[in-house]
């Protein structure tokens, strides 16, 4: 994939490293996020450095403003989902939806270009780009239209197999109190919307009322949809430092600080990097990942009179999937090893097929050979027979259980 052009990283770097770390790190320790706005400059012109924590995440910003554009670029790290970003682009449930593997070591970078059409009026385009361990990189294409009322975000995240996702969020600043809509969408009709309305009762006190709902193709369980109330406050801040939503509030660059965040936050949740790993089917039971699998290609077992097998894993959300079936012969089926999983994953069982009854065998039962190289493996085992039943074998007890049937 081609790196994106930044154009002022060595800003942003100098004063990460120079400036900002030093100072930020004493403002803020915790989990909460916060905002340091160091700019200088009056009116329309100015040089702006910003910069954002949120326990282990920083974000780092520095841009040049002049009458009616403005250029910036922005880097940093984290561990996982994004804290920095708005919450409704940075929910773990919302994630498990889209993939397990969000809770990797992560860095970014990107750059933004700010345009200043009218009077209170904003257009912003940019690009952030997020490499996280050993995922392929993720690039978000992002833009804005901002005004005081109003303000409406678009985003594209990529991988080197084309287009991971699209998200949309739309803001509305009314005087009975602000309005949030927002929707991200995967390719196989797995997405998260959210609409909510937040109105400030005090200076510091604020009411919300909040509806979610999200869907999933790949991991079925993880759907869900919720109403909610909140009632939350903030207590008084250093000179400098702000939260997200007055962050947001402030005009010019600071809200593309947060846009920078929101970008990254957003291609966190949606994509893993890599179209393969995203879509592999997840459950919350290591008994139902096996059973799905062997239920899809028990039948063509059957039909061809040959072995299929492969490995059932747990994934670092703690679900459950399993690879593609290999195929064997009329006898046995080479597996591979167990190592042969998603990165971050650990095989818990290995799952295989009897093809055709045959006199010759006893193909409705686990074979010694089963048994003993699960037993070497030290991992569970699952059997499809001809008959269709669904066979279980933990090598801890030995016990051996038909949890069920299947397709045949």
């Amino acid at each position: 994939m081609p790196r994106i052009p930044f154009i002022a990283p060595a800003l942003a770097l100098l004063f990460s490293y120079g400036v900002t770390l030093p100072q930020i790190t004493q403002a803020q320790t915790s989990s909460v996020p916060m905002w340091m706005n160091l700019s200088s400059g009056s009116g329309a012109s100015g040089f702006h450095t910003l910069a954002g924590l949120a326990g282990d995440e920083q974000l780092f910003f520095a841009g040049m403003e002049r009458p009616g554009y403005g250029l910036s670029g922005f880097w940093g790290q984290g561990e996982g989902l994004s804290s920095l970003s708005p919450g409704h682009f940075s929910s773990s449930v919302d994630a498990r939806l889209f993939h397990p593997t969000f809770s990797r070591d992560i860095r970014f970078s990107g750059t933004a270009l700010d345009l200043y059409p009218f009077q209170g009026g904003q257009w912003t385009v940019g690009a952030s780009q997020i490499e996280a361990g050993n995922a392929p990189d993720r690039t978000n294409w992002f833009t804005q239209w901002r005004s005081q009322r109003w303000d409406v975000q678009l985003f594209q995240i990529r991988h080197s197999e084309g287009i991971a996702a699209h998200a949309f969020a739309l803001n509305l600043r009314l005087p009975i109190g602000g309005v949030l809509a927002s929707h991200i969408a995967g390719r196989d009709q797995t997405g998260t919307r959210l609409l909510s309305w937040e109105v400030n009762l005090s200076h510091r006190l604020k009411l919300g009322f909040q509806v979610r709902d999200g869907r999933s193709t790949r991991y079925t369980e993880g759907g869900y949809q919720r109403w909610l109330v909140s009632l939350s406050g903030s207590s008084g801040l250093p000179p400098g430092v702000h939260r997200n939503q007055e962050a947001t509030e402030r005009p010019g660059m600071a809200g593309t600080a947060l846009l920078a965040a929101a970008a990254v936050g957003v291609a966190l949740v949606a994509s893993s990097g890599s179209d393969s790993a995203d879509s592999q089917l997840r459950y919350t039971k290591q008994h139902d990942a096996a059973r799905n699998v062997i239920n899809g290609i028990n039948p063509t077992s059957v039909a061809e009179n040959r072995e299929y097998g492969g490995w059932v894993y747990q994934n670092a959300d703690a679900t459950f999937s399993a690879t593609e079936p290999r195929k064997g012969t009329v006898d046995t089926v080479n597996l591979g090893s167990p190592l042969e999983v998603p990165g971050g994953a650990t095989t818990t069982a290995s799952y295989h097929t009897h093809g055709a009854y045959d006199p010759a065998y006893d193909n409705e039962n686990f074979s010694p050979t089963d048994i003993a190289l699960d037993n070497a493996w030290a991992l569970d085992g699952y059997l499809g027979t001809p008959a269709g039943y669904f066979k279980y074998h933990h090598y801890i007890t030995g016990l051996v259980l038909t949890l069920g049937t299947v397709a045949n």
